[in-house]
Parts: structure tokens; C-alpha cells; sequence
């Protein structure tokens, strides 16, 4: 299972963190034979077991483990087997995550905001010139691409949003401020941080030095900066229509509003005189 494609959860978490299953039958959420559901975890890494349990049954055929923080000591990928029945016949399905070193800026963000840098993490996990997927950025030791900066990717996108136009909004991730409307515009926010990862991932590129007197062959990514530009201009294309109809959404253009009986004076008749029109007339029509 792709690292990228993993439920991540940071090592020593003091929140709570869970690992769940959702059962359905032919797509309607069913609760499974005797609400018994027993999970095995395996540490993939060192193909140890870390515990078995029995989940708890939250909610119809919903099912999770709570992770203590002995659970998440231990940094590496692993594999959750849920083992099951429904209508006498025994299934399994197996989950994956990854425990993952902390990441204040990712950690800290609501789980709205996390499956958009999810989302956006994932657009980025299958290039082509890193061993393990993604940017090429990973293989450097003081490169510091993660999720983390995908989140800091989404406090840009939003400084973008706010600032781009009138009406000037200020939403934030920040606990506290004001969250962004995801349900109705998730799309424009995974679009603009999509970009800004791609802003980001350009500047990286700038500084590729050019060997002189060398005769080591190297491979040369002087022109991924040209290349990531190409990209990014293809994909501001795609923000900029998306932020415009933001924009006129929130100024309520949509909503037009039409005086009627008379408008503001009543039935009084304008009057026809040159220079006067629009003005009321001074006598009053009792129809």
C-alpha cells in the first residue's frame, strides 16, 4: 500500500486517534453477526503483531479501535485485518495507515482540511523521479516536503482566496477563525493549495547548480524549474474561474432584489417635466 494512500497518524498523539471500519450490504450501512468484530494489527515494517482487540460498535455497522499512545510509539506502516461475519459467513478486510513523525501544521487541522491535503498529497505520490513516489524533493536530506507542507500550502491558498478580490474574507485554519465553507467550496480550496504546491515545488527547483570541469555523469534538473511552470500554468487556468465565481457568490450578486407597489413613493406618479423626471409627483392617484 502506497505510503500516500495510508490513514496517517502522528507518533505520541495526545488526541484521540482511531482506526475504523464502515459495513455495508449492497450500500446500505448493516450491522455485522453479533456486533463482533476482532482486529489484528500488524507492524509491516518488522512484521510484528501489535495487538488484537475487539472494536467497539459505534453506530450502524460502524466499527473502530481508539489507538493509545503506546499504540503509536513506534513510527512505520501497518496493516489492521478486521475479521467479521454477516449472515454466518466469515469475512476479512484489511486497512492500512502509517504512523508518521509529528506534524504540527497538519496534525492541528480539522478533518475537512486534512482530506483536502490528503487529496492533494496524493496528486502529487507517483512521480516519476523519486524512489518512493513523489517530488524529487524526498531523496534530498534538508528537503522537508510531507504533509505538513501541504498544510501550510492550504494557509496559503486561504491568504490567496481572502485577498484575491473584493469582498476580502478572512478565513483561517487557526482553531478559533473562521473556518472555510468545504461542503459548498472544497473544490476551489484542494485547487488553490493544488497550486500553491506547485509555486512551492518550482522554487525548490531554483537552485540546481551546473557542474563545470566535471565529467560525472549526473542527471541534470536544471529545467524542472521550466517544467513545473508548465504545469502550474495549466492548473492557475483552472483556479482562476473557480475563485471568480467565489468572488461574485459572496458579494450576493445572485440574490436581486426589485421594488414593487409604487417602489419608494408609494403610487405617487413621476413627474414628465424636463430635468424632473424620477422625481415624485405631488399629487396623490387613488386608483
Amino acid at each position: 500500500m502506497p505510503e500516500a494512500d495510508r490513514q496517517q497518524i502522528p507518533q505520541y498523539q495526545s488526541a484521540p486517534q482511531y482506526i475504523g471500519l464502515a459495513v455495508a450490504v449492497t450500500g446500505v450501512p448493516t450491522d455485522v453477526d453479533s456486533n463482533i468484530v476482532t482486529v489484528t494489527v500488524v507492524n509491516e515494517d518488522s512484521q510484528s503483531t501489535l495487538f488484537t482487540r475487539t472494536a467497539a460498535h459505534v453506530g450502524l455497522g460502524r466499527y473502530q479501535i481508539l489507538l493509545s499512545q503506546t499504540d503509536t510509539d513506534v513510527l512505520g506502516n501497518y496493516a489492521a485485518s478486521w475479521i467479521y461475519a454477516i449472515a454466518g459467513q466469515s469475512l476479512l478486510y484489511t486497512s492500512y495507515y502509517a504512523v508518521g513523525g509529528a506534524e504540527p501544521a497538519y496534525d492541528n487541522l480539522t478533518d475537512d482540511l486534512k482530506a483536502i491535503a490528503d487529496s492533494v498529497y496524493a496528486k502529487l505520490a507517483d512521480m516519476f523521479d523519486s524512489p518512493s513516489g513523489g517530488p524529487n524533493l524526498y531523496t534530498y536530506f534538508q528537503s522537508n516536503w510531507s504533509r505538513g507542507r501541504i498544510a501550510q500550502c492550504i494557509d496559503w491558498a486561504l491568504d490567496r482566496i481572502n485577498t484575491a478580490a473584493q469582498p476580502y474574507s478572512n478565513y483561517s485554519t487557526v482553531a478559533g477563525g473562521a473556518a472555510f465553507p468545504t461542503a459548498q467550496w472544497g473544490a476551489l480550496l484542494r485547487q488553490a493549495c493544488f497550486v500553491e504546491a506547485l509555486k512551492h515545488l518550482r522554487r525548490s527547483y531554483v537552485e540546481q547548480p551546473d557542474f563545470q570541469g566535471s565529467t560525472i555523469s549526473r542527471l541534470d534538473r536544471r529545467d524542472y524549474f521550466d517544467r513545473w511552470g508548465v504545469v502550474l500554468a495549466d492548473e492557475e487556468a483552472l483556479l482562476r474561474p473557480q475563485l471568480d465565481h467565489f468572488k461574485i457568490k459572496q458579494m450576493g450578486l445572485g440574490r436581486p432584489a426589485i421594488l414593487v407597489s409604487g417602489g419608494v413613493y408609494g403610487r405617487y406618479s413621476p413627474v414628465a417635466m424636463p430635468g424632473m423626471a424620477g422625481r415624485p409627483h405631488l399629487s396623490f392617484v387613488n386608483y
